[in-house]
């Protein structure tokens, strides 16, 4: 006597054909950013919590050094406030970045940043 599987190839494709475009759906595409400095590039990723979980990273065009960054863990929101720095708090929450506008207040949010942290010349 043949023992059985107890799911069937095509019930297996069914299932896969449910789940892969909530997966597509679920995608973290890199998005660009306005940013004033051609020679940088403003990116941004959501990473879940209905989009209160993101990350936005200022970098080099050429060679893609990190420069500068926040990050939003659907709580606190984190920065990296300079190249070769370690990631801090920033702010105990993210209030203010979920609203109508938020890339615009990420950006500006970041060249505060990026302006607190520029070296003296």
């Amino acid at each position: 006597m043949k023992q059985r599987s107890a799911v069937s190839w095509p019930g297996l494709v069914g299932f896969a054909l449910l789940v892969l475009p909530g997966r597509v759906v679920a995608d973290h595409s890199l998005y660009t950013l306005d940013w004033e400095d051609k020679s940088q590039v403003l990116e941004y990723r959501s990473c879940g919590c209905a989009d209160s979980c993101w990350v936005a990273e200022l970098r080099a065009k050429k060679g893609r050094k990190l420069l500068a960054g926040l990050r939003c863990d659907c709580t606190r929101l984190w920065v990296i406030p300079s190249p070769g720095a370690k990631e801090v708090e920033h702010r105990p929450t993210c209030e203010g970045f979920d609203e109508v506008g938020k890339f615009e207040r990420i950006t500006e949010e970041l060249r505060k940043v990026v302006k607190a942290h520029k070296p003296a010349k």
